[in-house]
């Protein structure tokens, strides 16, 4: 009773500190609106180079108050810098850009901005020695944005390198900054331990350089850690410390979350009440400030609030607002914890289907987060940070022995000069003696450190030497598995098209035999079996066209160009001049689709789609048939391409191989299941997938998504077969004397020397 009066009193006393601050914030508010009218009629006065410092700090005056906004000025400073060719400004108005993108929650914008401002600060390092000191927060803005979508070993890759240079900076304050962006990497991980190792470093380097910018941000941090591990109380105190620290001078950000953590830990000792007033407070900041990733935090801690009491109706309502909230923001770890807090509450009310949809969401989000290569590149970029770490402390060890090295010559060069001034006064041969014996024992202990330190050195040698080989034995192992993958696919695909193109010539003589025997036979029903057997050398003519056109599709390159689905549209509506009786096709192309592919494949792939809707319709009087097409963006990545049709449908057993070679889910398929290979060839080639769907009419829906930027797939593709044909060359070259896993040892040490 006691602990919850003291936190009752804790509330009010935040209360009144919140309204001193949103008294403060309006303040702040008309001075920043001044200053910004100010800086626009300033604007308008000047040119070329002096409008950049201007919208730079129209930006810095609107990036904490109107995000949008500042947006908006960064963009135009990006535009200008670009435009003069000034590699400082573009970098500096791309981190800009990025800064906003980051408080806007548009987290692939944001990386994809900053990997193109690093890149130029990379290579104009030299010639603008300042770019170097900007590429440590450039590292770190892209290693947050990394984090927020859920890509935690990129992030941690990047932190790290932000880290390595602060380090050789001496830079006590990042290094600071650094160890706190880290820290929160691992706690998104999960990993609170290490994370508040972390934390507790930025705190100690903070209080050790008297550094109070953002103490109270890394004193919640450490908070919301000690909520993770079950430890409330500490986390409270944590919290407090934090609002004390700032007292009425706290920024909104901060009361926001301290109080949000304040709220966990009430809700971790059972103060269901205090917690919720906590939530709300935090909530009612975010709306405030169009923070989507506090709104949801703060949505899902009501919601388990109202859980604990058996309030699943209140409950329900905020999870609902929550998952509309984070289905459309980047932040993948929010997605993950409100998915698990709604499969928990409808799973207590009994509601089975939502409890089945939310848990299938959230296994496989966290799959994709959290996957084997995920776990992989966290332990190599971790191994690697630690590494750099001994070696460098080696250094400095090896480093303290050559200048006691050097000590010691110095000091047997005078002891010479004494044992020569011995000869002159004997008194002092007792002190050089005594002197002599000392030093000697110290000789023999930094020897014998020597030798233990080289120890080590040779055994960290030998483990760094096992790893590399079993990794190489594997990479190995992999390499030839799928060269052979390889070699077999190309034998089959060479197979298919000498077999269709040997077919051809004996199909166009049967073809050729049977019109000539049309001129001379009149009996009717030879004629009537010549005229099967000329239909039937048409459809197995058809059959070797597709699968002629299956190699030439394995084997043609990708012409890259902006994909018209009217023009695309238009032409596959050509080739369906007859349709079946009463058959529509209805078409909808919707705005800002926007495609670079190769205009044939997709051609290919609605043609197939379509035809298969049409060949296998459904005749039913009762029925209209139709087939729909939907082409519409899917999400900032692909574009979508839905065929729907009422047709016969596809039975559950053929679902899972109407896609393979030669399959045909019924009789009407006159070109013996290629069709469908063909567009999931087609699909693959332009790396899209196709997906088949259920229909509430008990129809076919295929869904196919293709990515919009196709270049980063080929350029992938085209290192693999460089790799490939590299590969397969060595091992023609070595296979008589060595053999092939010779030749792939050769390959990889080589590839290794490579980089």
């Amino acid at each position: 009773m006691q602990t919850l009066q003291k936190c009752l009193e804790l509330s009010k006393s935040i209360k009144v500190i919140l309204a001193t601050a949103c008294l403060v914030g309006f303040t702040l508010v008309q001075a920043q609106d001044r200053v910004v009218d100010s800086l626009e009629l300033r604007l308008k006065q000047v040119k070329d180079t002096t409008r950049f410092r201007v919208y730079a700090e129209l930006f810095e005056a609107t990036n904490r108050s109107n995000y949008e906004k500042a947006l908006g000025y960064a963009r135009q400073a990006y535009n200008l810098a670009e435009s003069l060719g000034d590699s400082v400004k573009i970098v500096e108005g791309g981190r800009m850009m990025a800064y906003s993108l980051d408080d806007l929650g548009r987290y692939a914008e944001v990386v994809k901005t900053l990997n193109h401002v690093i890149g130029i600060a990379n290579r104009n390092q030299t010639k603008y020695p300042r770019l170097k000191s900007r590429l440590k927060s450039l590292y770190n803005n892209v290693a947050i944005a990394y984090m927020h979508r859920g890509n935690y070993d990129s992030s941690l890759y990047f932190h790290f390198k932000s880290l390595e240079i602060r380090e050789q900076e001496n830079d006590k304050r990042g290094i600071g900054t650094a160890k706190n962006n880290i820290g929160l990497v691992y706690f998104k991980l999960r990993n609170h331990t290490k994370a508040l190792e972390y934390y507790e470093q930025a705190l100690l380097i903070k209080r050790e350089i008297n550094d109070n910018n953002n103490l109270d941000k890394v004193l919640i941090n450490i908070g919301l850690c000690f909520n993770e591990l079950n430890k409330p109380k500490e986390a409270i105190r944590s919290c407090t410390d934090a609002l004390n620290l700032c007292g009425n001078n706290c920024s909104d950000a901060s009361i926001k979350e301290a109080t949000h953590s304040l709220g966990i830990a009430n809700l971790n000792l059972g103060n269901v009440e205090v917690a919720r007033n906590h939530f709300a407070r935090s909530l009612e900041i975010s709306k405030r400030y169009g923070d989507m990733r506090f709104q949801i935090e703060n949505l899902l801690g009501l919601a388990i609030s109202y859980r604990m009491q058996s309030d699943y109706e209140t409950a329900t309502r905020y999870l609902n607002e929550a998952n509309v909230l984070a289905e459309d923001f980047g932040n993948a770890e929010l997605r993950i914890n409100v998915y698990k807090e709604s499969f928990i509450t409808y799973n207590m009310i009994a509601d089975l289907a939502q409890t089945s949809a939310f848990q299938r969401k959230y296994i496989q989000l966290k799959d994709s987060i959290y996957s084997a290569d995920l776990l992989r590149n966290l332990a190599t970029i971790q191994t690697n940070y630690e590494q750099r770490e001994n070696l460098k402390t080696i250094r400095l060890i090896n480093e303290n022995i050559r200048l006691k090295d050097e000590q010691i010559k110095r000091q047997r060069i005078q002891y010479v000069f004494i044992v020569l001034v011995t000869v002159l006064i004997a008194s002092l041969a007792g002190v050089l003696v005594w002197a002599n014996r000392r030093q000697q024992r110290q000789n023999r202990a930094l020897s014998e450190a020597k030798k233990t330190i080289e120890k080590q050195n040779t055994e960290l040698t030998r483990a760094n030497e096992e790893l590399d080989r079993r990794v190489r034995e594997k990479t190995i192992d992999l390499i030839d598995a799928n060269m052979q993958l390889v070699d077999v696919n190309e034998e089959l695909d060479n197979y298919i098209y000498r077999t269709a193109h040997d077919l051809r010539g004996p199909l166009v003589t049967l073809k050729g035999v049977c019109n000539v025997a049309f001129l001379d036979v009149k009996d009717p029903l030879a004629i009537e079996y010549l005229k099967r057997l000329d239909v039937t050398a048409d459809k197995l003519n058809t059959i070797l066209t597709r699968l002629l056109m299956v190699s030439q599709i394995n084997h043609s390159t990708i012409r890259t160009e902006k994909i018209s689905f009217e023009k695309v549209v238009n032409n596959v509506l050509t080739k369906f001049n007859e349709l079946p009786l009463r058959f529509k096709i209805e078409f909808k192309i919707e705005e800002g689709t926007d495609l670079e592919s190769d205009e044939a494949f997709v051609t290919m792939i609605l043609e197939n789609l379509v035809a298969n809707a049409i060949k296998f319709f459904n005749t039913s009087e009762r029925i209209q048939p139709y087939v729909k097409v939907v082409v519409a963006p899917y999400d900032q990545d692909h574009v979508m391409i839905s065929v729907e049709d009422n047709g016969i449908g596809i039975r559950l057993e053929d679902r899972e191989r109407v896609f393979h070679l030669f399959v045909r889910a019924s009789e009407r398929s006159e070109t013996g299941g290629i069709g469908l290979y063909l567009t999931k060839l087609s699909a693959h080639k332009l790396g899209g997938e196709v997906f088949l769907m259920e229909t509430s009419e008990r129809g076919t829906k295929f869904l196919v998504l293709l990515p919009k930027d196709i270049e980063p797939i080929l350029l992938k593709r085209t290192d693999e077969e460089r790799d490939r044909i590299l590969v397969k060359e060595e091992r023609l070259k070595s296979a008589k004397a060595t053999g092939g896993t010779d030749a792939l040892e050769r390959y990889y040490s080589s590839k290794h020397r490579r980089k």
